[in-house]
């Protein structure tokens, strides 16, 4: 099976909303698939967002798994351009990824990864940065095979408002 990246559409919102719960799951975040359709909708609609899909697609001559249908979207992510005010320039904030239990393994995740990344650097940013949970060993892994390195310098902190 072949990985093919690209942006979103308006024809893929049923299928991401359905992997942006799974997503959200995976944080124990339970959220209704209205109020999912209606963040990812948002963002897409004023532009706060990339948002990318994987789609598989067999090989000549291959035929698709049980688990994954061609042309079957099973991985997204959701990046945020923004501005560096130390380094005066663009940057990413990769936010979300995620891929479907049945395609991983597959190369969908790295390959939404470099996406991102080429996106990024297409858009001017002159980087990508992301957090995932300390115990997400297989993100880590992946993030750093693809040059990601770990930060040394700062504290990541965070504030609830409770909004």
């Amino acid at each position: 099976m072949s990985v093919d990246v690209r942006p979103a559409t308006d024809d893929d919102v049923d299928a991401v909303v359905d992997l942006f719960r799974q997503y959200l799951r995976f944080y124990d975040q339970d959220v209704p698939d209205a109020e999912a359709r209606a963040y990812l909708a948002a963002r897409r609609a004023s532009g706060d967002s990339v948002l990318l899909v994987a789609v598989l697609t067999p090989e000549d001559g291959e035929t698709p798994s049980a688990d994954t249908a061609e042309g079957e979207l099973v991985g997204f992510a959701q990046s945020y351009p923004t501005w560096s005010s130390v380094s005066l320039s663009r940057s990413w904030v990769l936010n979300d990824l995620f891929v479907s239990p049945a395609a991983r393994g597959t190369g969908a995740g790295r390959a939404l990864v470099q996406d991102t990344c080429r996106r990024a650097k297409d858009a001017g940013a002159i980087r990508v940065s992301l957090a995932t949970a300390w115990d997400n060993v297989a993100a880590q892994g992946l993030y750093e095979s693809e040059g990601f390195v770990r930060d040394q310098h700062f504290h990541h902190y965070a504030y609830v408002t409770g909004a």
